[in-house]
């Protein structure tokens, strides 16, 4: 017969594994994958994929007031932009948080209308990389108050950018890829040191796109009436070698 000591250890790890998702135990690093409880396969209805490659997906998630959503998984932890204004008025403003991922219980009847954006990132099984000085001209070392790091841990650093009607952000680079959201834009211009000026015409709805490369020295001018406003979700290093569990 067990002792109760040894039971209690046996109860506990069974437990952690069914509360654990499978893709989500440590198999090396950048090596989590994703089964049929996925929130894509389980409930493709609320989860669209709009973005996805070796590093990221984004997800928009969306459920109705009164809508059902299964049970399902989220496999890798996100940047979790949550709408907190009306469902007429989307993206208008936005509560942004990290959210560790896991298994999710889904609604019988949601309680109010939801939308949402997920920047999951996959290498959150890897550790993340020595830290590494950033150049004087980083978006946060020139210390503009209209660049804010709104969240940071050791795989993401997000950053606010707004640039009120009429003006120009400092010159700055950005050092690390990142995922950069718009949700609607008034036309603007980028500018270059070489005097170059690259227009940007007014964007209307939600734009996500991945910036795989550093970014040289360059500043952004709002030509329109109202506050440009974009998030960079910045992905920082890691290194080759697994976590024995992944980042939570």
């Amino acid at each position: 017969m067990k002792s109760n000591k040894s039971w209690f250890v046996f109860s506990m790890a069974a437990a952690c594994a069914l509360l654990s998702p499978v893709g989500a135990r440590a198999a090396g690093c950048g090596q989590i994958k994703p089964d049929a409880t996925d929130a894509v396969a389980a409930e493709p209805r609320a989860h669209k994929v709009i973005l996805e490659n070796d590093t990221v997906r984004v997800l928009e998630a969306t459920i109705p007031m009164h809508g059902k959503e299964v049970p399902h998984t989220h496999f890798w932890p996100s940047v979790f932009f949550e709408q907190t204004s009306a469902v007429n008025e989307p993206w208008k403003t936005v509560n942004i948080r990290w959210s560790a991922g896991g298994p999710a219980k889904g609604y019988d009847s949601s309680e109010r209308d939801r939308h949402n954006l997920l920047i999951e990132l996959k290498n959150v099984d890897c550790q993340p990389a020595p830290a590494a000085d950033l150049p004087a001209t980083d978006a946060v070392k020139i210390h503009d108050p209209n660049i804010s790091v709104v969240l940071e841990n050791a795989y993401v650093r997000v950053l606010s950018v707004r640039i009120p009607p009429g003006g120009k952000e400092p010159w700055n680079t950005h050092t690390w890829p990142a995922v950069v959201v718009y949700f609607r834009l008034p036309p603007s211009q980028r500018l270059s040191p070489d005097g170059k000026k690259t227009p940007r015409a007014e964007l209307k709805e939600m734009e996500v796109r991945f910036d795989q490369n550093s970014q040289p020295l360059h500043s952004v001018e709002n030509l329109g009436n109202v506050m440009y406003q974009a998030y960079r979700v910045e992905i920082k290093p890691t290194s080759k070698v697994a976590l024995a569990t992944p980042f939570r």
